[in-house]
Order: C-alpha cells, then structure tokens, then sequence
C-alpha cells in the first residue's frame, strides 16, 4: 500500500502557499483565449487607499494603483 505524502508539495518545493497560488494563478490568466484573458488581466489591478492619523482623526486618503504586482524569485 502506498504511504500518504507528508505535506502539502508547496512546502516540499520550499513556497508557502500564498505564493503557489499567486504562480497558479498567473499561469491561468496566461493561458486564456481572448476576450476572457482581456477580462482576467483588468481584475488583476491593484489599489491601495492609506491616510495618515494625527490627534486621533483621519487626515486625506491617498489612493495608490500598482502597475504590476511585485514578485521575489526564489
């Protein structure tokens, strides 16, 4: 009979599991046909809203678009 793996393969290939499905994710969106692909591309903008605090109140929000989503090879 055959053992159960250990873990997850993620772990064993040294990946947490954020960073598999980040690699599954873009290998989905790079293999669609057009206009699916057109479609997946635009959901994958990224924005930020900060705003700083002084004396316990909110000041101006400030909203931030990221181009690309930043990756760390391994």
């Amino acid at each position: 009979m055959c053992q159960p793996a250990a873990g997850p393969f993620y772990r064993a290939a040294g990946m947490t599991y954020l960073r598999y499905a980040n690699i599954c994710a873009d290998l989905m969106r790079g293999v669609l046909k057009e206009p699916f692909k057109t479609k997946a591309m635009q959901r994958q903008a990224i924005y930020f809203r900060s705003a700083t605090w002084a004396d316990g109140k909110q000041g101006t929000s400030v909203i931030t678009e990221l181009k690309e989503v930043p990756t760390v090879k391994p």
